[in-house]
């Protein structure tokens, strides 16, 4: 039996941020993409947290802080609770996914962010038997001449 990978699954795009973009920045984002929450990654691409709407809220507007200063690393959630290679067995990534909670993941390659997986994506990919990426940059970075900080 060939154990088939999270690789043969419809990954889909992860919107993203720099950890040191500007609250403003990770928020226009949000606005722009209609998304609820979004993915922090490091100079290097890789996944290091998640901000909601909730979290802007909650932790820069109503304690009354600085929109331009506060940064994404400052009020995203870390670490993250599951991060996927994409060479993970789809079986063992549903488990986790159940056991952790999630109903969707960052999904690495060689430490890069290549997009998210959803539980319901997963689950179809074994119930069809799906192949493909659509497209190796499954990554949404619309960000001009943002630093990074150093880990």
């Amino acid at each position: 039996m060939v154990t088939k990978t999270v690789k043969s699954c419809e990954i889909i795009k992860a919107v993203i941020v720099n950890e040191n973009d500007s609250v403003i920045e990770v928020a226009k984002k949000l606005h722009e993409f209609q998304e609820r929450r979004i993915i922090v990654v490091d100079k290097k691409k890789f996944p290091v947290g998640i901000i909601s709407v909730i979290d802007i809220n909650d932790r820069v507007v109503a304690r009354g802080k600085d929109l331009k200063k506060t940064k994404a690393k400052d009020i995203m959630s870390y670490p993250l609770n599951l991060v996927i290679d994409i060479n993970e067995s789809i079986e063992g990534v549903a488990k986790k996914m159940v056991l952790r909670d999630n109903y969707y993941c960052p999904v690495i390659d060689k430490g890069v962010l290549k997009g998210l997986i959803t539980y319901v994506k997963l689950m179809n990919c074994l119930k069809n038997g799906k192949i493909g990426i659509k497209n190796s940059s499954n990554v949404i970075f619309k960000n001009k001449g943002t630093k990074n900080a150093k880990r």
